[in-house]
């Protein structure tokens, strides 16, 4: 028996030793493995980053096949900034369950302290190291295919002409100035303007609300090649044209709209080269008669103007004189990406300082469902206020709102203003929300000071500014709200609470 004993003893503990080690490898190697390809597909979207970059300040309108292959970089980009950051800082489901299920802060300590960010990466990548290991494979692989000849690229890029480098209008715009994923559109909008000829051209370009199609718009508008090309920029509402005016169609809209550009005023209007944007809502309908003595204005003109008719309704497609564009709201990734620049900065410092932040605010700009006035609000609210327990507010915010709203419609911007107003330190009421032009010429209080703490609502009611566009037309969306106070406690609760 004891033979026995000393045969099986040693080959159960040789067994357990290399089941042990083959363990250790296994799991390092792997480590190993996901760094190395975490790396190698950091650096090659630093690389198509950077070439991207660089396509923004070159003419490129005309080309439609260096245009696609940009699409499909860019597409690729944002992909591959999501995945790294799904990789570096993992979702964690219970926690977030916890904080949108109970409304009560949960500690971060295990992702923010900075002596403890080590092991807590090294349990993340045990839980999800064949997800991620997975994701980065297959979206460096991707990128690989869709790279493999960039050096051609940068080459047909050398051969378009520069564009000239435009100091940026804010800081916040020379974030968006690419509008996250928008540059081909950009530029197919300024090709179909660029277009010779002395015949009108109208282009429609539709989709829903909130997609940015006013911002590509106003980019457009301020680009330097449109600017030169034509002698006035109006941008004026279709609701003019909802009747047939009396007066002259064009006056009447040069008069109810806003003139962005205008090169030679002593010219008269009748021999300028008009490019004219109709913003138009779903509600209104176009009259016949009004629009046929608009083209018809513009068409006895004969120098090659241009008009853009921008609507969430299909049916401003009639109108076109080519097919009309379509402008789709942003994918998950390029919407995270905008919404992390807005939060965090292009960068990843903050999200190194802050490593469990980058978890709640991406479940927050999931639940927002691609709102872009959303990010815009709440993604510079936790710019202003780094700090867990107010991104927790905010997440169960959101999300009561969502389940309130049946998870079946978008968030518009009184209902982003709603949720701006509870994750305030200080109890406001919303009594009302507008959205108004000439912002510079408005007084008001903007929220992120309000945020920072740096100022307190000392008047009952006050108007507060949630969001200022810097492009023309300007415009202001403010609230109007009144401070709530505090219920005192009564002498019974104070009892119960000794």
């Amino acid at each position: 028996m004891k033979v026995l004993e000393d045969l099986i003893a040693p080959a159960f503990f040789a067994d357990l030793v290399s089941r042990l080690i083959a363990f250790l490898i296994s799991r390092y190697s792997n480590r190993a493995c996901f760094e190395e390809t975490a790396i190698k597909l950091e650096l090659l979207v630093l690389k198509i980053h950077a070439v991207i970059q660089e396509a923004e300040h070159r003419h490129i309108a005309g080309n439609q096949s260096l245009l696609l292959w940009l699409k499909k970089l860019i597409k690729g980009m944002y992909q591959a900034y999501y995945v790294l950051d799904n990789a570096r800082h993992p979702q964690d489901d219970q926690y977030i369950n916890s904080v949108v299920t109970s409304g009560r802060s949960v500690s971060l300590s295990r992702f923010c302290c900075p002596a403890k960010r080590p092991r807590t990466v090294a349990m993340d990548f045990q839980v999800n190291n064949n997800g991620s290991i997975h994701q980065l494979s297959s979206t460096l692989a991707f990128l690989e295919d869709y790279s493999a000849n960039l050096r051609d690229l940068i080459l047909l890029l050398a051969c378009c002409p520069p564009l000239p480098i435009r100091q940026p209008v804010s800081d916040f715009l020379s974030d968006e100035r690419n509008m996250f994923g928008r540059l081909v559109e950009r530029e197919q909008i300024i090709s179909f303007l660029m277009q010779p000829g002395n015949h009108l051209g109208v282009l429609p370009i539709v989709g829903g609300p909130e997609v940015g199609k006013g911002t590509i718009i106003k980019h457009v508008c301020n680009d330097d090649r449109v600017r030169n090309r034509f002698d006035m920029i109006l941008y004026s509402y279709g609701s003019i044209l909802q009747i047939n005016p009396a007066d002259d169609v064009l006056e009447t809209l040069t008069s109810h709209g806003h003139i962005l550009h205008q090169a030679d005023v002593s010219t008269s209007s009748l021999h300028r080269k008009h490019l004219i944007v109709i913003k138009n809502t779903y509600e209104v309908v176009i009259d016949k008669v009004a629009w046929a003595t608009l083209c018809a204005s513009l068409r006895s003109i004969g120098n090659g103007s241009k008009i853009i008719i921008v609507s969430e309704n299909d049916n401003i497609k009639d109108l076109g004189t080519t097919g009309a564009m379509r402008i789709d709201p942003l994918l998950q990734e390029e919407y995270w990406y905008f919404f992390r620049s807005l939060a965090f900065g292009s960068g990843s410092s903050i999200l190194e300082e802050h490593a469990g932040l980058a978890v709640v605010g991406r479940q927050i700009a999931a639940e927002l469902h691609g709102s872009l006035f959303g990010a815009k609000v709440l993604g510079r609210f936790l710019r202003a206020n780094l700090d867990e327990q107010f991104s927790h507010t905010m997440l169960n915010t959101v999300y009561r709102f969502h389940e309130v709203m049946q998870r079946d419609k978008y968030f518009t911007k009184l209902s982003i203003a709603r949720v701006a107003l509870k994750v305030l330190p200080m109890p406001l009421r919303l009594k009302s929300a507008s959205q108004t032009g000439e912002a510079s010429e408005m007084p008001g209080t903007m929220v992120q000071e309000l945020v920072a703490g740096s100022v307190l609502p000392v008047e009952k009611e006050m108007e507060v500014v949630l969001w200022e566009s810097a492009y023309q037309p300007s415009y202001r969306y403010t609230v109007v709200c009144e401070r709530v106070e505090k219920p005192r406690c009564s002498a019974t609760k104070r009892m119960k609470q000794k």
